[in-house]
């Protein structure tokens, strides 16, 4: 019953007093860093009232985190964690997770949420319908797999991991080739262009020329008018041009959407090795 898009609008305004109470409730819980508290507070809202409205600000925007990166990755656990939540807001939490994880370095932490995205993708791949998939933004199962991926770089990239880099390269080139994207809707198309180009360009290695290739074709779907009146905190089109003329020129700088000191050498060991990676 989680999964339910919401209660019927009468019954949430007759509940509006009560879920304000909680809201305001599990905003003091997180001030004073009682997670336990306001997850428990969370999962009321999110199962029994259909409510997601603080879950989402928490998910989706940083800001609104506890300042501790330990109480953050806490929260963002609970989340991932509990079936009281809807499936793309667990996800996005698992996301979440991979990018504090780099952020501190936590190998441990790393390899668990690894596992599960890895998870993830095997299901999103295998199902036919992702690249076809008409929901909106946040909850569109073509998306999700491309966020899985880009998390699943920065994860490789913080392990070393050069082979599961190329894995993550290739796989993506594939799903490129599958996608028609005027059966993808126009928000989600543009806007997971930019993490598709982080994925796409770890082919470099293999072959310049396929990256050129398939950073075009990014290009000129983020050129399309039916992209227009997109409203979006990012320029995605300007991001992949950046990086296709880059590849172009082999000079690529740094993709990382978490950009630390251990990442960017790691990225540049790849970037300078990953044709031994190929061969061996």
């Amino acid at each position: 019953m989680s999964e339910a898009r919401g209660r019927p609008m009468w019954l949430r305004c007759r509940s509006r007093r009560l879920i304000r109470a909680l809201e305001a409730e599990c905003e003091q819980s997180l001030n004073v860093g009682n997670i336990s508290g306001a997850l428990g507070i969370l999962e009321v809202l999110s199962d029994r009232f259909r409510w997601h409205s603080l879950a989402e600000k928490l998910l989706f925007y940083r800001s609104n985190r506890p300042d501790s990166i330990a109480l953050e990755i806490e929260l963002l656990q609970g989340i991932s964690l509990s079936r009281c939540f809807r499936k793309h807001h667990r996800f996005y939490a698992e996301v979440s997770l991979a990018y504090r994880a780099c952020v501190c370095e936590d190998i441990a932490l790393a390899s668990e949420v690894q596992r599960r995205l890895e998870r993830e993708v095997f299901d999103l791949e295998t199902d036919s319908g992702t690249i076809s998939c008409r929901r909106r933004n946040r909850e569109n199962r073509l998306k999700m797999l491309i966020s899985s991926n880009a998390a699943l770089l920065h994860l490789a990239l913080l392990k070393n991991d050069h082979l599961s880099l190329l894995d993550i390269g290739f796989r993506s080139s594939a799903l490129l080739n599958k996608i028609d994207f005027d059966n993808v809707p126009a928000d989600v198309s543009l806007r997971m262009i930019s993490n598709f180009t982080r994925c796409l360009v770890l082919n470099a290695p293999r072959s310049n020329q396929c990256v050129v290739a398939d950073l075009i074709v990014l290009v000129n779907e983020a050129k399309r008018q039916r992209h227009s009146n997109s409203r979006t905190h990012e320029d995605h089109l300007s991001f992949v041009k950046t990086i296709l003329n880059a590849v172009d020129l082999e000079a690529v700088p740094a993709i990382l959407t978490i950009d630390t000191q251990r990442l960017r050498v790691a990225f540049a060991a790849y970037w300078q090795n990953g044709s031994a990676a190929v061969s061996s």
